[in-house]
């Protein structure tokens, strides 16, 4: 746990030096307990930006082939993310997260399941609704704007105001983790509440 304190402090002072971060809505991450952030996905550097704007920390699911890249892949076990092959679906890693949600983990998705290289908000996969259904584990929407997969490396040198948006918790009541139907309902929630998030932002 020290350890992660170190790292969460070296690496908010990291995004705050490049960036500015502008946050709304922290108050809905519980400061204890498990439950499911569910993000856009527009960097590589956004589990970077939402670690340096939540109080604790937060584990990720992350690409296999960035978990076992060669310069990143000590960070990735130091912080305790999952590995996920997105050429379909992965039970081996729908089971490492909800073995760290039964010990009270702080998980954090990108529903994409990719980087949205024009910023707009894709087609959510039903991996994270799978998850969230078998767990029972609220989710808890967040909207990152400001930067995007164009703007890097560019945006180290032209410092972007990054606006995190953080939304109520997504409760779910009456879905069945073994029905279709209810795994794409619960995974339309979910871009629907990122969505709103997204709506929110004002325009420059």
């Amino acid at each position: 746990m020290a350890r992660f304190y170190w790292w969460w402090w070296v690496n908010r002072f990291y995004m705050r030096l490049f960036f500015r971060l502008e946050i709304s809505g922290e108050e809905w991450i519980p400061s204890s307990g498990s439950a499911i952030l569910v993000s856009n996905h527009i960097s590589y550097l956004d589990a970077n930006i939402i670690s340096a704007a939540s109080p604790r920390k937060v584990s990720f699911m992350i690409a296999r082939e960035w978990y076992e890249a060669r310069l990143i892949n000590w960070m990735c076990r130091f912080l305790g993310c999952i590995p996920v092959n997105r050429s379909g679906q992965d039970l081996g890693a729908v089971k490492s997260a909800l073995k760290g949600l039964s010990q009270g983990v702080l998980l954090g998705c990108f529903p994409e399941g990719g980087i949205s290289v024009d910023g707009n908000l894709q087609e959510g996969k039903q991996g994270v609704a799978l998850i969230a259904l078998r767990s029972g584990c609220p989710m808890i929407p967040v909207h990152l704007s400001g930067h995007c997969f164009q703007s890097l490396p560019a945006t180290f040198f032209l410092p972007k105001k990054i606006h995190i948006r953080i939304g109520k918790p997504i409760l779910l009541d009456g879905e069945d983790p073994k029905d279709r139907e209810s795994l794409a309902r619960v995974t339309r929630r979910i871009t629907d509440a990122i969505q709103s998030l997204a709506d929110q932002v004002e325009p420059h």
